[in-house]
């Protein structure tokens, strides 16, 4: 759900609460038609990730103060931030580019590889292990591509 930021003190107070969660403050007007085609996307992803992400938006004929901080021009204008630090800004009603926004910027940890039966080193005999380990393959591959370039 997105929030409407009212003033200077609202959306620092929001900021403030937002902790480790992405950021994503949206300058818009309501005359703007972009504004308003991209609003229900951005609607629909602050939703999606609410857990991880805070949608502020900013009128900028409300909010003039906060729209001149922020060195808006053009609406819409997205800022995403996390700890406080922008990290990205882009102006347009994009909706796939926001899209890939709030995708690479939510981020999170990569999700884990399992193997199922992984093997120690303790678990191989010496013989085994060099085998293993063996670079001739690729060493004699190297050889090759120098043979073909000379």
């Amino acid at each position: 759900m997105t929030y409407s930021v009212q003033s200077k003190e609202d959306m620092e107070k929001q900021i403030n609460e937002a902790g480790e969660k992405l950021i994503v403050i949206d300058f818009y007007a309501s005359w703007c038609g972009p504004c308003k085609i991209i609003s229900p996307k951005l609607e629909e992803l602050s939703v999606q990730y609410s857990d991880k992400a805070l949608v502020l938006k900013v009128n900028v004929d409300d909010c003039e103060e906060i729209a001149l901080e922020y060195n808006v021009t053009s609406m819409p204008t997205f800022v995403f931030m996390k700890n406080r630090q922008i990290i990205d800004i882009f102006v347009g009603g994009n909706p796939e580019k926001l899209v890939k926004n709030m995708e690479k910027y939510v981020g999170g940890e990569p999700l884990p590889v399992y193997v199922d039966n992984p093997i120690e080193s303790d678990d191989l005999e010496e013989e085994q292990l060099e085998t293993a380990l063996d670079t001739a393959p690729i060493e004699a591959a190297v050889e090759d591509q120098q043979q073909v370039i000379n």
